[in-house]
């Protein structure tokens, strides 16, 4: 599907590589150390959802090209199985491995492995500069590929950090530019931080297609901002066409299984309705048990962070919201399948209905009964859902969308909002002027994370400031 660009995305695009234009680094500059901050398991996660495109070169030159990702492997053996590969126009059925570098094929004893031989393509971050080449036990070459690090999009990076609390030199031309220059500004932003999260996902619909897209997005969302990737991760190791195939029961035995979560209890331990539900759950996970084996030992569990974490957004309340989610699929993904069927009133309604005999009670799988009911997706999750799934996938194929965008208003503040806001506007009139919508806080943290954070400088070298009086 061709996608309509946003007019002032591009406008917003141009200005920024403007201001780095002439400067050695570039908003580039930090993938150097994103790259030493990545495990193999996120780049597995980011590759597998097609953030690293479809099509590759191979160190002869040929193309490659995926025509089916296939699927996350949880036993033995190479990394992704029943995949489809074209190497130079030529189709090849078979595993993939997926290795940090192209020598731990030979490190981890790939070669000489049986359960290697179906490989039909190696891809790799790192390659020492004398060639190398890839080889089954029974000698037989398997292409390879790099996995571009550096053509990352922006919105697939990990965090990125922070930058100082502290008032920023681009705070008086700001306050000196009028709200009108700012607010064109902000909405420009605004405009080229939706397209980049369309861009990221409408590939990794491209990659995994659209309603696993749309299952594995909104599982992002349920991570709030401490664990978006491992629900990334449970919604790519467990595929919505499987999990859409079986018992609700199963279902949640095997996302609460493959999180790691029920390793820690058990059924006996609790009591009431508690304990029935983690005995209905283990007397379906064990079953399975064997097949995840791989995904169970501690390098391939989802890495969750728990310290700190507001009883309401434990992960494992957050996985029922999931489990919620996918009992009424159709009524939660239907809308978003076709842009023609977008109605903000009507999902907001669904979503908010959400409800689950456990989950809509209690906080974790072993607490007790929450005084009142609890709201498996309240209309703050909702609005980030909007922001970051709905807008971004459906916006570039219905373009009026971007008027109902322009009117939500603003989320909840986090600290890199709240450091974007004390940078650029401080305590001027700025700050309570463009504090109410979405879109202003969304361009407010593209600015930031454009200039702010690419500045080693201080903010005493950054040429944002002396460059704003262009954007006229």
């Amino acid at each position: 599907m061709s996608l309509t660009p946003l007019p002032h995305a591009e406008r917003y695009a141009r200005f920024r590589d403007s201001v780095f234009a002439g400067l050695e680094e570039g908003p580039a500059a930090c993938l150097s150390g994103l790259e030493a901050s990545m495990s193999e398991m996120d780049v597995q996660s980011l590759w597998f959802g097609g953030a690293f495109g479809a099509e590759f070169t191979d160190p002869e030159g040929r193309r490659v090209r995926m025509a089916d990702f296939g699927e996350w492997n949880s036993g033995a053996g190479p990394d992704f199985t029943n995949t489809a590969v074209e190497v130079d126009g030529q189709l090849l059925r078979g595993d993939i491995e997926l290795d940090m570098d192209a020598r731990d094929w030979e490190r981890h004893g790939h070669g000489a492995n049986p359960e290697f031989g179906r490989v039909v393509l190696h891809l790799f971050v790192h390659a020492p500069k004398e060639r190398f080449y890839t080889r089954t036990h029974e000698h037989r070459a398997v292409a390879q590929a790099r996995l571009p690090i550096e053509n990352l999009a922006g919105s697939a990076l990990p965090n990125r950090g922070l930058a100082a609390a502290r008032l920023g030199r681009c705070h008086t031309p700001l306050a000196e530019m009028g709200a009108a220059r700012v607010a064109s500004l902000l909405e420009a932003a605004a405009q080229h931080r939706l397209e980049n999260k369309s861009r990221r996902i409408h590939r990794c619909a491209e990659a995994q297609g659209r309603a696993q897209t749309i299952y594995q997005e909104l599982a992002r969302t349920l991570g709030y901002q401490k664990n978006p990737q491992p629900f990334v991760l449970l919604a790519q190791r467990l595929p919505l066409k499987r999990m859409l195939k079986l018992p609700p029961m199963q279902r949640e035995a095997l996302l609460f299984g493959v999180a790691g979560f029920m390793e820690a209890v058990r059924h006996e331990e609790t009591a009431g309705r508690s304990r029935e539900y983690l005995s209905g759950l283990w007397s379906e996970w064990w079953k399975h048990y064997d097949e995840a084996s791989r995904w169970l030992q501690p390098r391939h569990l989802p890495r969750w962070r728990l310290s700190a974490t507001r009883p309401g957004n434990h992960p494992q309340r957050r996985l029922g919201a999931l489990a919620a989610m996918l009992a009424s699929w159709e009524r939660v993904a239907g809308p978003l399948m076709d842009a023609g069927r977008w109605s903000r009133d009507a999902w907001r309604e669904t979503m908010t209905a959400l409800r689950h005999d456990h989950w809509s009670a209690h906080y974790t799988l072993t607490s007790a009964p929450a005084a009142a009911p609890l709201a498996l997706v309240g209309e703050t999750r909702v609005q980030e859902m909007l922001a970051n799934v709905v807008y971004p996938l459906l916006i570039p194929e219905r373009t009026r969308l971007w008027a109902e965008y322009l009117d939500l208003p603003a989320l909840l503040e986090n600290s890199r909002l709240r450091r974007a806001v004390a940078r650029l506007f401080g305590d001027s009139t700025l700050k309570k002027d463009f504090g109410k919508k979405l879109h202003h806080q969304q361009g407010l943290l593209q600015v930031y994370e454009d200039f702010c954070l690419e500045d080693d400088s201080g903010c005493a070298g950054c040429p944002f400031p002396e460059r704003l009086k262009e954007w006229a």
